[in-house]
């Protein structure tokens, strides 16, 4: 699943913060670390050649190692030995010898030496320093110094984690800013979708977002003044051939109620011309329709059984009223645009599926579903969504009589109405349509 560029951004800045606060921590332990030891050794190195001195001074004027290592001024927690012919000596229970190293010793009785060793996980710091008479060596305990630069590793890294966590917070913050006005051009894309052609995006003053939304403005509006054009032009030219047309068709009708005077070569032409005339008639009533649809046509509302309405369109379509079910649903809606939803389907199933199966109203919460089915051929998947468009049918229709408007003008019916419809198939194999209209329709 790709992330959203909120989160992408919130992500990245996150990485970005944890790895500069990384860098940042891992830079300053390790100079602290570095610093910190170097001056813990030099100031053991230094204070362990001063008592060597005067543990050399006292062997010298013969006391014995056990009072020279006396002499040794007790600073912290550091032991001081001596290696002579008769053995260690020390002050202090401590390390023992035998940890030492081998080469430590011999280089420490040679020429002195300095080393940092590690005994049961804690670490040491041994100095050696040549004797007239033996080897001197001090133990420096580093624990305490390690256990500060652990507690200071931990702290740098919950620092890390807190500026990874703050460049999260930031990220999110910054991308949900900048968001902002693309999810106003989504808005507003959408509701020119959905139908809303006026829809427009308000400038703010912004200098680079500004540019933006207003060229969307100029597109949207570029896109309702052609639509307007487009329905000008149909409604024009449908208008400027109504009265030829109603014309045509009155003289076919004349002429097909003398058919008997006509000629047996005559009468068939006739025919095919008062079919013809009548369906280029329901065309073009159709297409003034469609043209009105952009509020050409304001909304009626009224308070409407939606079942008693469905059994009226049901009779005046020439279909059984029984066929209707469900209770009263009662609706505030345009009772003119549902009945012209109704009337499209139920001629639909009459033309393409032999007639309706079903007609079943139900409501469900603020919705009411009108469902109109038939026991026809069906609808394939794939045609479904193409089936609403003006002038599409269905690949296996055969029908000729009707103009391929009905659906499309139903479908923009119910969403002038608030609602919409889908199409599924019906228990009978057939199609089903089903109509989703609010119960309570509000004027704009």
């Amino acid at each position: 699943m790709k992330l959203g560029l909120r989160t992408r951004v919130a992500v990245a800045l996150a990485l970005v913060s944890l790895a500069v606060a990384g860098v940042v921590a891992i830079g300053t332990y390790g100079f602290a670390s570095w610093y910190l030891l170097d001056q813990r050794q030099t100031a053991a190195l230094t204070r362990a050649v001063l008592d060597a001195r005067a543990v050399n001074s006292a062997l010298d004027g013969g006391t014995s190692p056990t009072a020279a290592l006396e002499l040794v001024p007790s600073v912290g927690t550091s032991q001081p030995m001596i290696n002579t012919s008769d053995g260690w000596h020390t002050a202090s229970i401590g390390l023992p010898p035998s940890v030492f190293p081998a080469n430590f010793l011999s280089l420490a009785a040679d020429q002195g030496a300095q080393q940092r060793i590690e005994v049961g996980g804690d670490p040491y710091y041994v100095v050696g320093v040549p004797l007239t008479s033996g080897t001197y060596v001090e133990v420096f305990p580093l624990r305490e110094l390690q256990q500060n630069l652990n507690l200071a590793a931990t702290g740098l890294i919950m620092m890390s984690l807190v500026a990874a966590t703050l460049g999260a917070v930031v990220g999110a913050t910054t991308a949900s800013r900048i968001l902002v006005p693309v999810r106003r051009l989504g808005s507003g894309a959408q509701r020119i979708a959905g139908g809303e052609l006026g829809a427009r995006i308000d400038l703010n003053g912004d200098a680079d977002l500004d540019p933006i939304a207003d060229s969307f403005n100029a597109m949207a509006e570029a896109v309702q003044q052609r639509i307007a054009r487009e329905r000008r032009f149909t409604a024009n030219v449908s208008h400027e051939l109504r009265s030829p047309v109603t014309s045509i068709v009155g003289t076919a009708e004349v002429l097909e109620r003398h058919a008997d005077h006509l000629t047996a070569e005559d009468s068939p032409m006739i025919a095919v011309l008062g079919e013809q005339a009548r369906k280029l008639s329901q065309t073009l009533r159709d297409l003034m329709e469609i043209s009105r649809l952009d509020g050409g046509d304001p909304l009626v509302l009224e308070y409407r059984d939606l079942t008693s309405l469905c059994r009226d369109v049901a009779f005046s379509r020439g279909v059984d009223p029984d066929l209707v079910s469900g209770g009263p649903s009662w609706t505030f809606t345009d009772g003119r645009r549902v009945e012209r939803i109704v009337g499209n389907l139920l001629e639909n199933a009459q033309r393409h599926a032999g007639g309706p199966t079903e007609i079943l109203v139900v409501t469900s919460g603020p919705m009411v579903d009108i469902c109109v089915g038939d026991a026809g051929p069906g609808v394939a998947p794939a045609d479904r969504a193409r089936l609403f468009e003006p002038f599409a049918r269905g690949e296996g229709s055969e029908s000729t009589t009707g103009s391929g408007l009905g659906l499309a003008i139903a479908l923009e019916q119910a969403k002038a109405l608030g609602g919409d419809i889908s199409l599924h198939e019906s228990g009978d194999g057939g199609a089903r349509f089903i109509v989703h209209l609010p119960l309570r329709l509000e004027l704009p």
